[in-house]
């Protein structure tokens, strides 16, 4: 798969869920990949009134979250734009 793309459409969750607390505001967007491909992702280190439809951006492998009571530490990808 690609990793880069252009967002089609994206909302900010500025209520964000269990876990998600210290990402808020959380920008989720729905990228069209260079191969057509829609996916939905976390759009990071942006400003929320910095995001428009048709940006370009590139798929990262970030830490998602910490859980605090294990220590354990979730990975998965997130777009930056471009």
């Amino acid at each position: 798969m690609p990793r880069a793309g252009q967002v089609i459409t994206y909302t900010v969750l500025h209520e964000t869920m269990k876990g998600f607390e210290d990402q808020d505001p959380l920008i989720l967007g729905i990228v069209r990949l260079d191969n057509g491909v829609k996916i939905l992702g976390q759009i990071a280190d942006t400003a929320a009134d910095q995001v428009h439809m048709g940006d370009r951006v590139k798929a990262v492998f970030r830490r998602v979250k910490a859980d605090g009571e294990s220590g354990q530490i979730y990975y998965g990808y997130k777009f930056l734009k471009v």
